[in-house]
C-alpha cells in the first residue's frame, strides 16, 4: 500500500479510539450517548475512504473489501438495533465502524493470515467485543455471587426462581439490599411481584427496554418493594456496551481475531 494509504488508515484509527473512548466514558457515568461520536465516525470514515479508493492501486479489490466490511457491519448493526439485544448506541458505533475498519492499519504477523482475505476486520471486532462481554461480565458476576453464598447470605430466600432462571440470575446480575438498588442507572430491577401467586418472582430481560419503559417498569416494582418489604433484590447490570467495543477493537488492531490467532500458533 502506498504512504497516502497508511496515513488515512492512521487517521481512522485515530477517529474510531477518540470517538469509542467519549462514548465509553459517557456510557460507565450518564449510560446515555449522544450520536455526535457516531456522526464524527461516520463523516471522517466517508472521506478517508473516498481517498482510499481514489488513491488505492487495485480499484477491484479495494471496492470488495469495501463493500463486504461495510455489508457486514451494516448487518449486524441493524440486528442489534431492531433485536434490541444491546441498546441503540451499540448499534449505531457498528454502523460507523463499517466506514472505517476495511483494512488492517497495522502490517503485524496475526492480522495478515489467510482467512482475513473473506473475513472483513469488523468481522473480529464484533467477535472481539462479544468475547470481552464474556469475559468482564458474567463470570466475574458468578464469581460476587458465589462469594455473597458463602458469606451467608441466601440468594433466592425471597425469590422464586427454577434452575435455569438461577443459573441465568447468577451470570447476568447481583442480589442486592433494595435501598441501595434505587435511584441507580446502571441496573434494572430481575424480579416482579406475582400478585396471582403471592410470590417474588425472576424476570428475564430478553432485550434493552426503551427508558420509559424502564422507568415504568422501576416504579411498578418499588411499589411492590414497599407493599412486601421486601429486603433483597435481584438486579441485572446494564454492562457498558461501548467499552467493551473500545477494546474488541483494540484487540482486532494486534492480533484480529484471538480465535484465529490461536489456531494459526498451534
Amino acid at each position: 500500500m502506498t504512504d497516502i494509504i497508511h496515513i488515512l488508515l492512521y487517521i481512522q484509527t485515530a477517529t474510531v479510539i477518540l470517538c469509542l473512548l467519549y462514548g465509553s466514558i459517557i456510557d460507565i457515568f450518564k449510560r446515555e450517548i449522544s450520536d455526535i461520536p457516531w456522526i464524527v465516525m461516520v463523516l471522517e470514515g466517508i472521506v478517508t475512504t473516498i481517498l482510499m479508493i481514489i488513491f488505492y492501486n487495485d480499484k477491484k479489490e479495494i471496492w470488495r473489501i469495501i463493500g463486504i466490511n461495510f455489508s457486514l457491519a451494516l448487518i449486524i448493526g441493524i440486528i442489534i438495533y431492531y433485536t434490541g439485544i444491546m441498546g441503540g448506541a451499540d448499534a449505531k458505533a457498528i454502523m460507523a465502524l463499517s466506514v472505517n475498519t476495511a483494512i488492517f492499519p497495522f502490517d503485524f504477523p496475526l492480522t495478515k493470515l489467510t482467512v482475513y482475505l473473506f473475513l472483513p476486520p469488523v468481522f473480529n471486532i464484533f467477535f472481539n467485543w462479544l468475547l470481552a462481554i464474556i469475559i468482564f461480565y458474567p463470570i466475574p458476576l458468578a464469581i460476587y455471587n458465589i462469594i455473597l453464598k458463602l458469606r451467608g447470605i441466601k440468594l433466592f430466600n425471597e425469590t422464586h426462581a427454577n434452575f435455569f432462571d438461577k443459573i441465568l440470575s447468577l451470570i447476568s446480575g447481583y442480589i442486592i439490599k433494595v435501598e441501595k438498588a434505587k435511584n441507580r442507572i446502571d441496573i434494572v430491577y430481575s424480579e416482579v411481584y406475582n400478585q396471582k401467586n403471592e410470590r417474588w418472582e425472576i424476570k428475564h430481560f430478553m432485550k434493552v427496554e426503551e427508558e420509559e419503559e424502564e422507568e415504568k417498569f422501576k416504579h411498578e416494582v418499588e411499589e411492590w418493594i414497599n407493599k412486601t418489604n421486601k429486603e433483597y433484590i435481584w438486579v441485572k447490570v446494564l454492562p457498558p456496551g461501548i467499552v467493551f467495543l473500545l477494546i474488541g477493537y483494540v484487540i482486532s488492531l494486534f492480533i484480529g481475531n484471538p480465535l484465529f490467532a490461536l489456531f494459526s500458533l498451534l
